[in-house]
């Protein structure tokens, strides 16, 4: 007969049982919410601020603060920033801080917010400070700088001119050429909202420089290729709400404006747009027409050489498709709009702002498949129809960073392709990139820095009983044990059970 052994099978249980409780009582750097009261934090005051932008590297900030409470009960200062835009995180470092008088309650801090490689920010990028001051008491007050610090290159003289919804931030230009271009944009700016649904936008900014040669040096880093032969006119920066142009051209900026209400259009979308679909939009928009997009197509792109849809997810990497892939999005999208309306495509965004996936928004709202509709487009230009798909398109094939909070490029392809006219297309060059890096700062992120607090000191009555229970268990383990009846080993059963045939 075989005996159970009652410790094989509890004390695994009340032991586990036994640690975890102690864990939770003796884990160290537990994170619980704060239950000071507003009345006990201290009033913080920022008396003055200073900012040295080392444009490329970094913003240098020097603020003199107001604790209100003498420097020596100090026990850590921290310095939070946080660029403007409507997904963006705070960011924090520890930096040093001095006694402004032996005798004061003030003291100076100066911290770095790194711009370089690594940590790039746009021009025009808008940073909110706050500083944080925690007592030996472990208590915490905080406190929100009233000057922002706006990020632009303090060798150029910048100026300013509104227009509707936007704000033109320029230098090197004549204000009349600023205003003319203003003109031409706000008459475009009623086609914007009614096509994208988005009747209430943010202030965006533009940041024009005089040149693409000037601007290229604070584009976004992406391939050397690129970079050196100035194929880029202008980058949307949807996080921070703003775009950087390297030419005074209402179309460009026409276009990348359009990338901004657009990302404000999905905003809430888990997935963001396809290129094929964002770039479409920006190209369109540029005049409210689809007619150049259609003349382009015709006069230098053979039927067969027509992309699938699901090939244009994201910008192709290719010279060749490039020059096919933006006026193919421009006329495909302009056709979806032309033929069904402007308030169906606002509707069909806004149903991808809800959260439906672009195939069953685009049937719901097209009352069509999308392959479908594709192959009605195709029709116009003589190109064979595509198979019905065997799956959906899968999401994936979105770059996560060509999604909803990264920088899209628009190709000067149309000069491009001028300067490549006389010489045959480098298939292996690259003119867009696949992707771009991922806007991230070198700085730890924060996670609600105001709502928790860390707490080192365990509850000791609590530990005692919890250690009483552990020695009673113990005890108690120990003399069920020796009051067991001792089991016949199978060795010895073994030897017993021969002898006995024996």
């Amino acid at each position: 007969m075989i005996h159970p052994i009652v410790s094989s099978c509890r004390v695994p249980a009340i032991t586990v049982f036994t640690i975890l409780v102690s864990l939770v009582f003796f884990g160290t750097g537990e994170l619980v919410p704060k239950t000071a009261s507003a009345e006990t934090q201290r009033t913080l005051r920022i008396t003055s601020q200073s900012v040295d932008i080392n444009y490329g590297k970094k913003i240098s900030v020097t603020a003199v603060v107001d604790v209100g409470v003498s420097v020596k009960e100090i026990d850590n200062v921290r310095a939070l920033f946080r660029p403007n835009g409507g997904s963006t995180i705070w960011s924090y470092s520890y930096p040093n801080y001095s006694l402004v008088n032996t005798d004061g309650n003030e003291i100076l801090i100066e911290f770095d917010i790194l711009t370089g490689p690594g940590s790039y920010y746009p021009p025009g990028t808008e940073f909110y400070i706050e500083i944080e001051v925690t007592d030996l008491g472990g208590q915490t007050s905080s406190i929100v700088s009233p000057n922002s610090i706006e990020y632009l290159d303090p060798a150029n003289d910048w100026e300013r001119v509104r227009g509707n919804g936007y704000t033109v931030i320029y230098y090197g230009i004549d204000r009349v050429r600023v205003e003319e271009l203003i003109a031409t944009v706000d008459h475009r700016i009623p086609t914007l909202e009614a096509t994208l649904g988005v009747t209430d936008p943010p202030n965006f900014k533009a940041i024009v420089f005089p040149s693409i040669q000037a601007a290229t040096p604070s584009f976004p880093p992406v391939s050397q290729t690129a970079t050196d032969s100035y194929l880029f006119a202008g980058f949307a920066q949807p996080d921070y709400r703003l775009f950087v142009q390297g030419q005074m051209n209402s179309t460009t900026f026409t276009h990348e404006l359009a990338h901004l209400y657009s990302h404000e259009a999905v905003s809430s979308s888990f997935t963001g747009i396809p290129s094929w679909l964002g770039e479409g939009l920006s190209r369109f928009l540029e005049s409210g027409s689809s007619e150049s997009s259609n003349e382009r197509l015709r006069s230098s792109v053979r039927p067969d050489e027509l992309l699938s849809l699901n090939h244009m997810q994201t910008i192709p990497g290719q010279r060749s498709d490039v020059f096919i892939f933006y006026p193919q999005a421009g006329a495909f999208v302009g056709y979806l709009i032309e033929e069904y309306s402007h308030a169906t495509m606002a509707g069909f965004l806004d149903q991808m702002n809800k959260g439906r996936t672009l195939e069953d928004a685009f049937e719901l709202i097209y009352d069509k498949p999308l392959f479908e509709i594709e192959n009605d487009w195709r029709a116009l230009f003589n190109a064979v129809p595509l198979p019905a798909p065997l799956t959906t398109v899968v999401r994936g094939d979105i770059s996560g960073e060509q999604g909803l909070n990264t920088p899209v490029p628009l190709v000067d392809y149309e000069a491009a392709a001028a300067a490549s006219s006389d010489s045959q297309p480098d298939s292996t060059s690259t003119i867009a990139p696949s992707s771009l890096s991922t806007v991230t700062p070198e700085n730890p992120q924060v996670f609600n820095p105001a709502d928790f607090e860390e707490k080192s000191d365990p509850d000791w009555r609590v530990a005692s009983l919890i250690i009483g229970l552990s020695v009673i268990t113990g005890i108690w383990l120990f003399t069920s044990r020796r009051r067991m009846p001792k089991r016949k080993t199978l060795r010895s059963s073994t030897q017993h059970d021969t002898k006995s045939r024996t």
